[in-house]
């Protein structure tokens, strides 16, 4: 099985490999991780809901999981996760690129039906919850992926390709998309919002001011900050703050530099404010985050 499924930019992981392009991921939030933050990535996802609730952010839309639930996200769409007070929230997940099923073949199958996806002109249906008329369907060839991906039987690699090709078989046969016209607009204001979130990525360890994300996108800053918020869920300060941490959680992790050194490499300028950051966000310092890490 591979780790669990930490937020970043698309470039800091890589799921899977070419010759096997795609990534399972066991996730546990809050307990092992403690958020998913909005991110976006070229492959496409798909999630199936073990136990408890979390607050989904797909595009546009905003939901509360459920025990059972199956979660579509696809290629190129901002997404995160976030916990609900007091619930575990337990999935499992399935990054994939469509390569896997011939989108770079160019071929009739692949314009009609896996290109318009890719594109953003097709935007299938991001969750279906057990009461949903389609979910025996959709959950059976959920669970059985996940039992492909987890048990690797002989010739799995050959049951996995079939069963993606029957999801999205099924995501057609059923016309589980919404309306292209109206993803159009939608789609614009997202891409504002993956400019200002690639900026902050990639300009962490700087300050970075409002009035220059608002500019990158055009924006009144007044405008900025009401659009940043309504999109992602949270303000744009509060997401810069939590990508610092999220790398110098990863920093915490993987190197063995002090904590003031990592502090400043993920963009804190003071150690006593990265450390209550810190601590309020992982509910413990970050020596103790690192040495639950080696134990």
């Amino acid at each position: 099985m591979e780790p669990y499924l930490l937020s970043s930019q698309k470039q800091d992981v890589n799921h899977g490999t070419i010759l096997s392009p795609y990534a399972h991921y066991h996730c546990i939030i809050p307990t092992v991780l403690p958020d998913v933050l909005l991110h976006w990535h070229v492959e496409a996802e798909i999630t199936l809901v073990l136990e408890g609730s979390a607050i989904y952010k797909i595009g546009e839309e905003t939901f509360h999981s459920r025990k059972g639930d199956f979660i579509f996200v696809a290629p190129n769409t901002l997404h995160s996760v976030q916990p609900s007070p007091g619930i575990t929230h337990i999935s499992d997940t399935l990054v994939f690129h469509l390569d896997m099923l011939g989108y770079s073949l160019m071929d009739q199958y692949s314009l009609t039906y896996l290109h318009p996806i890719y594109n953003g002109f097709l935007r299938p249906i991001s969750h279906m919850s057990q009461n949903h008329p389609l979910y025996p369907e959709f959950s059976e060839c959920a669970e059985q992926i996940f039992l492909c991906v987890k048990n690797k039987d002989i010739y799995f690699e050959m049951f996995l390709k079939e069963q993606l090709h029957h999801l999205f078989y099924l995501l057609f046969k059923y016309q589980c998309f919404t309306n292209t016209d109206t993803a159009v607009p939608a789609n614009t204001h997202m891409d504002k919002v993956k400019e200002a979130v690639k900026y902050i990525q990639e300009n962490y360890q700087e300050p970075i001011s409002i009035c220059e994300l608002a500019d990158l996108c055009h924006f009144s800053k007044t405008h900025f900050m009401y659009f940043f918020k309504q999109t992602v869920g949270i303000t744009c300060v509060e997401y810069m703050i939590q990508h610092r941490l999220k790398v110098a959680a990863n920093l915490l992790r993987a190197s063995g530099s002090s904590i003031s050194e990592i502090a400043f490499e993920s963009g804190f300028h003071n150690l006593s404010n990265f450390n209550r950051k810190f601590k309020n966000h992982y509910h413990m310092t970050p020596l103790e985050y690192r040495r639950q890490q080696i134990t």
